[in-house]
Order: structure tokens, then sequence, then C-alpha cells
């Protein structure tokens, strides 16, 4: 079985063993005989940018492409290409999609038919943030952003002790990795134009060689020592040094606009922390902000498959995370003075991987708006007729064919 990360910024397969078996850009070339997709298409993002597209990842849609690329009409077409190019060369057929959580279900159903067209057995999806860890503190609650190649995405993970739920994605579709290279890259022509009177920018061949080189310091994770930039105009080496905190003031204006003021604990996917100064920059912002690991974020995701259900093609954006124990309080016997170990209670129901408030309207035949067991309702707890007016933590509540767990949310 393995593990494909699907997103706006890139395809990530990983094997049973944990070993990369595929990584590459969401981004595809025609050449107008061959389509191919990520490293290769990069090389020709600025010089062929007509011949290029992305967002297809990101977007998950059947939206029609501008132009033809090849047998490709829309973006479906692409992310379908894309993925029958990675299992070809990794030999996949069962697997598991880590996904961003503003995919919506019907997306998820269009990616379900590419997969299986694609020659695909998906097994699942799981929202990526259930796969990453936040503060040491397991009762915090964290954001997680991403960088993608058209849009970065601050999501929200609701943490504590009994679940971890990963809820909706915030797009901002100015601060993609390509955004962050445009800003820097109008910065670099001024340089340029301001000591040798070129313009870098002109031309799409000496606009690709300065994307190539930014890219490089982005795959690096940080600036040179020196930070300079050299083209080859008419074969002949030109050359400027940029100055870092020109670029650090551009990117620190583009991070204005994800709002940070209330966030407490940040968490950097390994794409987004490879840009560099962002971290230092977030830092600033954000009283505590660590990095994933790419290892332990896929070990995680891969302990989160074994909660799907054989022969059901579920989707994971809630998990109680904690033992049963741990929902538990211990208080002394009133008349014995043994401790006596007392369930919370339910907050929650749990089903087909959600986390829902007991007092939400999809419960009200059973319970009623203060969460409580209406009376007669034909409802088991436990396996028998209801005998309490009150839910439990641990409680495996029975309605109408329907099973749930109740669960305590603090």
């Amino acid at each position: 079985m393995h593990l494909i990360d699907i997103n706006d910024g890139g395809l990530l397969c990983v094997n049973a063993q944990g070993e990369v078996v595929y990584d590459q850009p969401s981004l595809a070339y025609f050449d107008g005989e061959q389509l191919t997709f990520g490293t290769r298409a990069m090389a020709k993002v600025k010089s062929q940018p007509q011949a290029c597209a992305s967002q297809y990842m990101g977007r998950l849609s059947d939206e029609t492409l501008p132009s033809p690329m090849g047998d490709a009409l829309n973006h479906a077409d692409l992310i379908f290409y894309h993925l029958r190019t990675m299992a070809a060369e990794t030999n996949i057929n069962d697997c598991v999609f880590v996904i961003p959580a503003y995919f919506s279900d019907e997306q998820l159903q269009l990616l379900l038919g590419i997969a299986g067209a694609a020659d695909l057995n998906p097994l699942g999806f799981i929202n990526s943030g259930l796969a990453q860890t936040g503060a040491d503190n397991a009762d915090q609650n964290f954001s997680v952003l991403d960088i993608g190649l058209r849009q970065g995405q601050l999501s929200s993970v609701l943490r504590n002790e009994q679940m971890l739920a990963n809820q909706a994605t915030a797009n901002f579709d100015s601060l993609g990795l390509f955004s962050i290279v445009d800003a820097w890259l109008q910065e670099i022509a001024n340089v340029f134009l301001d000591s040798i009177r070129f313009d870098p920018l002109h031309s799409a061949t000496t606009e690709q060689q300065a994307f190539d080189q930014i890219l490089t310091w982005i795959n690096h994770g940080e600036l040179p020592v020196d930070t300079r930039i050299s083209v080859d105009i008419d074969g002949y080496s030109r050359s400027a040094e940029i100055n870092s905190n020109q670029l650090s003031q551009q990117l620190e204006q583009q991070l204005d606009q994800l709002g940070l003021a209330d966030t407490t604990h940040l968490v950097l996917t390994t794409r987004a922390a490879k840009v560099p100064m962002l971290l230092g920059l977030l830092e600033k912002r954000v009283a505590s902000v660590r990095v994933s690991d790419s290892e332990t974020y896929m070990q995680r995701a891969m302990e989160l498959t074994q909660t799907f259900t054989p022969g059901q093609v579920e989707r994971l954006n809630a998990y109680p995370v904690a033992a049963a124990n741990n929902a538990k309080t211990t208080q002394a016997d009133p008349q014995t003075g043994a401790p006596q170990t007392l369930q919370k209670p339910a907050t929650h129901l749990l089903g087909h991987s959600a986390a829902t408030p007991i007092t939400a309207p999809l419960f009200s035949e059973f319970l009623d708006q203060d969460g409580l067991l209406r009376p007669n309702a034909k409802v088991k707890i436990n396996g028998e007729p209801a005998s309490r007016a009150t839910l439990k933590h641990g409680d495996q509540v029975s309605f109408a064919d329907q099973q749930w767990s109740a669960i305590h949310v603090e």
C-alpha cells in the first residue's frame, strides 16, 4: 500500500516502508508532441509559459484548459495523466490519498474516478493536518501553513487529549511559490536596470535563467552567502549582487495577508520552510513556530490508514487520539473512599470519520437541543435500550441503522 500526498505544490508518494518513490511539482508542460510533468515542466515555466499548466492539482476540477495540451483538454485530464505517469514509474495499486482540508466531498468523488481510470485503487482520504504534530502540549490547537505553486494554505487543527480535527483551510492565491518568486524577480530586475541597464524579464530566456537560480536557493532552503544572479546575454554573462534585505521585505509584505495576530502555534510544512527567510519572519509574528518533519508526517499518515473500514472508501478529517482512560476522571467514592472512575459527558458523536456536536440538528430525532436523549426514542446505548438521559465518553450509539462513538472534547 502507498501513500499519495496530493496538493497544489506537488505529488509525493511513499511506499509501505516509508521510502519516497515519487516526488514532483504539480506542473505540466506540452512541447507539441509530448506531455511531461514536474521538474521537466519547471524548466520551461518562464521561457514557455503558454505551454505550461499548474493549479490542476490544487483546484481538482474538470475546468477546461485555455488550449489543449495534447489529449488533455481540462484539469481532470492533467490529473489523470500525471497520476498515470506516477503509477507507471512506481508500480502503485492500493493507495491512500493525503489531501488538503479544503477539498470538498464532490472533488474527492472526481479524484476517486480519475484515480480508478489511472489504475489506482484508493482505499481512503486523510486530511493532511491530521498527520501533523503541533506544540509539545497535546491540548494546544495549531495552524498549518503550506505553500503550493499557485497558492498558500492556512488550515486550523483542533487538538486535545481526546481528538484531532483538521478544519477548513483558507487559501491565499497571491502567496504561492510563483507569486513569491515573481516578486523577487521584479526586485532583481530593478537591480539589473540600475546597474547594467538591462531588464532580465524582457527576455523569456533570461527570465527563465533568473527563475532557475532563485529555485535553486529555495531547493537549498537558504540564500547563498553571495546573493548574486547571473544571466547570459548574447553569449556574455552579466551578474548583479542582490540585497537580501530587499527580498526579505518583499516576502514580509506578502505575509501580511495571512492575518496571524490570533495564531499562537504554527506548523510549517517542509515545502514551505524551504522558502529562504520565511521561518525567521514568521517567528517574529507567532509565539511558537515549528517545521514539520516530512518523515514523521508520512509515518503518522500511514498509521491513520489503519482506521479505515475494509471495503469502504472513507474520508478522515477527525480522529480520537487518546486512550479511553484519558477521557476519565478519578474521584474518591463518597462511602468507601476508594478510587472511583467517572466518564466525562459526551460533547460530540464520531461517525463517518467526522465529529459532530451532540446538539447538531443531525441528531434531533433522538437528542434534544441540549443534547439529552429524548424519552421513548428507539436508540440503543452500548447495545442496550437507553436507561439514562445523558451520553458519556466511550458510549456506542445506535439509531436507525446508524452508528456513532460518543466522545468528550474540551
